[in-house]
């Protein structure tokens, strides 16, 4: 995981009630000024917009609502305004306003350098979903074209200088974008990275001087109307389809933060994921050879107090509980590289005079933990190391690597395997595996295969994964599970609605992945699942996110079975669980999961087995946390209930515990 560095944000807000506005509410923009729905008849169509700088060569993309934006919510216009700065070598002042006439979202976006600015552009970035518009089209002045169903290798796919932009779903539904002046704009299949079309429509193009302004009107509207038929979900219970280890987070960065605490007391953790800071055990050169190790220079760097300390403290808790667990690796010590790491520390690479070094740097951190703290991870990795992110291997490196380290965990008699994979994410970066998985010495080390599922895939995707797994007899681990890997930026991660794309992120994962487990980024801190009070700072408040954690981990039991489920509505995703009970032998209990994602409708729930008679039931929606409901009767396997537009449903044999106050 790359961003894992926070900004505080201030903003000036009159009321949550203020973050949307319209009679109906249907228009809705979060607090730093992003657009997150527009209505469209009696519902709305989910929508994303930001403000983006990107740097010279586009290393950068610096976002308008990761500038502190502050904002005026008040009246029939909404303000915004902040500066979005890199340094000595930008600066942009971006003024927004919104409003409605006419039945019309009028966004207005103003940029003005504040210094003399080394930019590619100032654009207003707006995605569309691509479950709704793939398969459509879309119109840019005189161009037309498709909105291809799968992701194509060239995923620009048409640009030009216009006033209005078009796309059009097959299912009916429009939206239209009137932009003024005509600007240079540029559609793209945004699915590369996430699950979105991408307009990209540009203020200003290139260098700014100081003081240079650019303005731009953005008029949206929608046409057609949402669908709000009852949802047909079906349960084959008959058919299993994999098994659950756990669900549960990381416990990698902000490890010392509150939240750390109240997520192990206050969920059902089952499997986690922890940081092994290896520049803190070995921070300077090791002289003594690979077989030597000084260990009175090493255990002297564990003080009470330490990030070091604190890691190794959190790992005995991790095996006390029995809790499974993977040890990762982000920065190695600066001396084991072959270039001295620099601010972001990315691709750097082992020298290869220190390799040997660095496996016994690991293995020494093993065999203290596992002699002082009595911990021994059950799996180790490099993080995302097909990125760099922080160390670098080619697929084949990797292979040799895991083979490498294999021989020395069993040398010193470490029960920790190795991850196969552990990559950034989950599109066509299976074959990064091929090596490994091919070697017969490699996979006597390897215990698991792992991905990280940023920014989603396609069923096909994630089938892959679920594909390898079956093959290799191997279980499935999605070490970092979450949506947006720069929901940092302005706080994204913090907003309903980042939650309920969370929601929708952990149903598409138990459907297509097989995962045998799945570990939200983060349970710290960091991507904090809680929030704060307005008016104290370090006081925690309950969140809608927490309460979707909650229904994950505490319904869905380790040694749980995915079972066979289907919807016929793609707004609503149906998952189910089923899992052994005490009691009798061969006695079960049940658990359904329904996600709505879009506006209110009922469901019918078909094909539960006799034996369940009812259900116990809990929900949750926006400002609506893990409610506790009437049981539901089970009546010629069937029930029928109501789903609030964006809410996450369950319906168990489980007993429905009780959500306690941060």
């Amino acid at each position: 995981m790359m961003g894992h560095v926070r900004r505080v944000l201030v903003f000036v807000l009159t009321a949550w009630a203020g973050l949307c506005f319209a009679a109906d509410g249907q228009n809705r923009f979060d607090a730093a000024g992003r657009l997150q729905q527009i209505g469209l008849g009696k519902g709305w169509m989910p929508l994303n917009s930001d403000v983006r700088v990107p740097t010279k060569g586009w290393k950068k993309i610096l976002a308008f609502s990761g500038a502190k934006p502050a904002a005026n919510l008040s009246g029939e216009i909404k303000k915004w305004h902040g500066e979005i700065n890199e340094g000595s070598t930008a600066g942009v002042q971006i003024e927004q306003t919104a409003r409605e006439e006419a039945g019309k979202l009028i966004i207005q976006v103003r940029a003005t350098a504040k210094i003399d600015s080394d930019i590619e552009g100032v654009i207003f970035w707006l995605e569309a979903p691509a479950d709704l518009f793939a398969g459509g089209s879309y119109k840019l002045a005189d161009k037309s074209g498709e909105l291809p169903v799968e992701l194509p290798q060239e995923y620009r796919l048409c640009s030009a200088v216009t006033d209005n932009v078009s796309l059009s779903s097959k299912k009916g539904p429009e939206l239209n974008i009137g932009l003024s002046p005509a600007v240079s704009v540029l559609i793209q299949d945004g699915r590369k990275w996430s699950q979105t079309f991408a307009i990209l429509a540009h203020l200003h193009s290139g260098k700014m001087t100081a003081q240079q302004s650019a303005s731009l009107t953005i008029t949206l509207s929608t046409r057609g109307d949402v669908e709000s038929t009852p949802a047909q979900l079906t349960l084959d219970a008959s058919t299993p389809r994999y098994s659950v280890t756990g669900i549960g987070g990381t416990y990698c960065f902000n490890i010392e933060s509150p939240v750390t605490r109240f997520t192990l007391d206050n969920l059902k953790v089952a499997y986690a994921r922890t940081e092994m800071t290896l520049e803190n055990w070995m921070p300077e050169a090791d002289n003594g050879g690979p077989e030597k190790i000084d260990w009175p220079k090493l255990v002297a760097k564990d003080v009470a107090g330490s990030r070091l300390h604190r890691e190794l403290e959190l790992m005995r808790e991790l095996s006390q509980k029995k809790i499974p667990f993977i040890a990762s690796v982000w920065k190695l010590p600066a001396w084991l590289y072959t270039r001295p790491p620099d601010e972001r520390n990315m691709n750097n690479r082992i020298g290869e005079d220190k390799y040997a070094l660095m496996l016994k740097c690991i293995a020494s951190y093993l065999l203290y933990a596992k002699e002082k703290y009595q911990v021994e991870p059950d799996y180790f990795s490099f993080n995302e190391p097909n990125i760099g992110c922080r160390v670098l291997f080619n697929a084949d490196e990797h292979c040799e690597f895991i083979k490498q380290m294999g021989r020395v965990l069993a040398k010193h008699k470490l029960k920790t395997k190795l991850l196969l994979g552990d990559v950034a994410g989950p599109r066509n970066t299976v074959s990064y595996c091929a090596p490994g998985a091919a070697d017969a010495e490699a996979l006597q080390y390897i215990g698991a295969i792992s991905f990280h599922s940023w920014g989603g895939a396609t069923p096909a995707q994630y089938g892959a994964w679920a594909e390898l797994g079956q093959k290799l007899k191997l279980p499935v681990l999605v070490a970092e599970a979450g949506p947006d890997p720069s929901a940092w930026q302005g706080g994204v991660y913090q907003s309903f609605e980042y939650g309920m794309r969370e929601v929708v992120h952990y149903q598409e994962l138990f459907l297509h992945a097989k995962p045998q487990a799945v570990l939200l980024w983060e349970y710290t801190g960091d991507y904090s699942l809680l929030g704060t009070s307005k008016f104290d700072k370090n006081k925690l408040t309950m969140t809608e996110r927490f309460c979707f954690q909650k229904h994950w981990c505490d319904f869905i039991l380790a040694g749980s079975e995915g079972l066979q489920s289907s919807s016929d509505n793609a707004n609503v995703l149906f998952t189910a669980f089923r899992h052994k009970t005490a009691g009798s032998a061969g006695a079960t209990g049940l658990t359904l999961h329904v996600a709505n994602t879009r506006w209110a409708r009922p469901a019918v729930l078909q094909g539960i087995p006799a034996q369940f008679k009812t259900l116990n039931v809990v929900r949750t929606s926006r400002g609506e946390m893990f409610r506790k409901l009437e049981p539901v009767e089970v009546k010629d396997g069937k029930v029928t209930i109501e789903l609030p537009g964006q809410s996450l449903t369950t319906l168990t044999t489980l007993a429905i515990p009780e959500l306690k106050a941060p």
